[in-house]
């Protein structure tokens, strides 16, 4: 739970307060019916509603107290250690109460430290459950060898009868573990909703630029091998932003990352829905068409340098700035090469394009044609 300790001790101390004034109500109305006092120890029973009272009044006291020290820093280190100490402390008295070896006792004891070690660090809730371990086994102990009475609060008529036969017993069983159950579950299905949507995040961010919000060059790796075995051929946009140097240098790079958005956004909008684009690093952008058409390419990338150079970008009410691309594009066919061949082309390709004067889109294949043109002119 993605929650300070204070706040869980918080939630922890109002539950607990909560559970213990269920049990006054319980007893209460037990002790008001006439009818099951043949089940119940009257000469207990006033002891047992002292107590629950005065534990009652004790979790009152830890949250008020939580709720004027939650700024305090010693408190906040002491806290998980008095709430879980408190809180176990009260709930087994309550077990003890109603027989230690109960159904209610032990499917209690078992949710609550499931859950206790699932909010808090392990050294604070072994410093309460260990001792609370040893106490239950002494209990247990001292009540098979007949030394200390079980289950103080039921009579002895009740408990010399098959307990599961007696419905009052039962009642009381449901009634005690309920809201333990209950709250446990709760609990337990906050935390699970936020573990995964914690992974959720972080398989997110192992694929997504945290810049632009576009995949990022691990993803746009894998859906290249993808690509590869699904297809076998289709078209690399690779594109860079002009003299994006220049930029970072004069605005800043607040006014950088602004305009690596801006591209983005402008980039995602101008390729179709079965198309990706994503950050290749630095200012440089990658596209994969699955189309493998030369022409289809060239279309959707002079689509998208136009977008980028037709974009102002307004700094304030004085000062905006237009930004240009080049783009590089490669067609990969069967058989395909590796990655870094590929990228490789659509980057010679790009390289073309700025040496030709930026703001361009050239194709891998013009190089293919250039070279033996200069080979025949040098010859």
């Amino acid at each position: 739970m993605n929650w300070r300790d204070i706040d869980k001790c918080f939630l922890v101390l109002l539950l607990g307060g909560l559970d213990i004034l269920s049990w006054i109500i319980w007893w209460w109305i037990s002790g008001s019916n006439s009818d099951l006092h043949i089940w119940i120890n009257l000469d207990f029973y006033p002891t047992l509603m002292t107590a629950y009272s005065l534990l009652a009044f004790g979790f009152l006291i830890f949250i008020l107290l939580t709720k004027l020290l939650y700024r305090n820093p010693i408190y906040n280190k002491l806290v998980p250690y008095i709430t879980i100490a408190y809180f176990g402390s009260s709930f087994i008295f309550g077990g003890f109460c109603v027989g230690i070896l109960s159904p209610a006792t032990i499917a209690g004891y078992v949710s609550l430290v499931t859950v206790a070690l699932v909010l808090f660090e392990r050294k604070v809730v072994y410093a309460t459950v260990l001792p609370i371990t040893s106490f239950i086994l002494i209990c247990i102990s001292m009540s098979l060898a007949g030394t200390l009475e079980y289950s103080p609060i039921f009579s002895q008529q009740l408990q010399s009868m098959p307990l599961y036969k007696n419905s009052f017993w039962v009642y009381s069983m449901v009634y005690f573990y309920a809201p333990i159950f209950f709250i446990s579950i709760v609990l337990f299905e906050t935390l699970l909703i936020q573990w995964r949507e914690r992974e959720k995040a972080i398989q997110q961010a192992s694929i997504i630029d945290s810049l632009t919000g576009i995949f990022n060059r691990r993803k746009m790796g894998e859906l290249f091998e993808s690509l590869k075995e699904q297809q076998g051929a289709f078209a690399i946009i690779l594109l860079d932003l002009d003299h994006f140097k220049v930029i970072n240098d004069t605005y800043g790079h607040d006014i950088g990352d602004i305009v690596l958005k801006r591209v983005a956004r402008l980039l995602t909008e101008n390729i179709d829905t079965e198309d990706t684009v994503g950050r290749f690093g630095g200012e440089e952008f990658i596209i994969f068409l699955k189309s493998d058409r030369l022409a289809d390419a060239i279309l959707v990338a002079e689509q998208c340098r136009e977008a980028i150079a037709s974009e102002i970008i307004y700094l304030d009410h004085q000062q905006k700035l237009q930004v240009s691309a080049s783009f590089g594009i490669t067609v990969a066919r069967y058989p395909i090469h590796s990655k870094e061949e590929v990228v490789r082309q659509a980057d010679q390709a790009l390289y073309l394009a700025k040496r030709n004067g930026r703001n361009q889109v050239r194709h891998f294949f013009e190089i293919k044609t250039i070279v033996p043109k200069e080979r025949r002119q040098t010859i």
